[in-house]
């Protein structure tokens, strides 16, 4: 593993970050047809979200940074959709305040775990997938914001299940004695 900040991998994490104000800005415009705009930039991060893993494996770019920024990357992404989201009745309080709940006692017991040892702790594949299922279900929000195909139920109902799941896994990592 290397120390290197500027590396592409990282660079598409950063710039999943960047994305959360042109999303922002298309949301709150109150124009119904930027949210189709909205919907193509989420799209762009997800893809970003899947490639930057994948390129910093294959290149060897695996990085303390990238550990760092990806999650983080997610975790902001995914949070300022869910309170926008909530916030124009799209989503439900509840589902905001569990992703946001959840995350930032995530950051909390990371942060805690850096402290604790020179390793720095990584998403592990539970939180991968949960942060897959939240961006699906915000994607169906921002598509269908009145939910008139009736699909948005399933996706919170699932996104809420692994919540829980990764929710478990971090905790029993976290009451590990070796980090994982």
């Amino acid at each position: 593993m290397n120390d290197r900040i500027w590396t592409l991998s990282n660079g598409l994490s950063l710039l999943r970050i960047l994305l959360v104000v042109p999303v922002a800005f298309l949301l709150l415009s109150g124009n119904p047809d930027s949210r189709l705009y909205a919907a193509l930039l989420i799209a762009v991060a997800v893809l970003t979200d899947f490639l930057d893993g994948l390129i910093a494996r294959m290149n060897n770019e695996v990085t303390n940074f990238g550990k760092i920024i990806d999650p983080i990357a997610d975790k902001v992404g995914i949070g300022a959709l869910a309170v926008i989201l909530t916030v124009q009745g799209t989503l439900p309080p509840w589902f905001t305040i569990a992703v946001v709940g959840r995350d930032l006692v995530i950051l909390a017991a990371a942060a805690h775990l850096r402290r604790r040892s020179a390793a720095t702790p990584q998403s592990n594949r539970t939180g991968k997938w949960t942060a897959g299922f939240l961006g699906l279900t915000l994607f169906v929000a921002v598509v269908d914001p009145a939910d008139s195909a009736g699909i948005l139920r399933p996706f919170l109902a699932a996104s809420a299940a692994m919540i829980a799941l990764s929710s478990v896994s971090y905790a029993r990592r976290f009451f590990s004695p070796t980090i994982h």
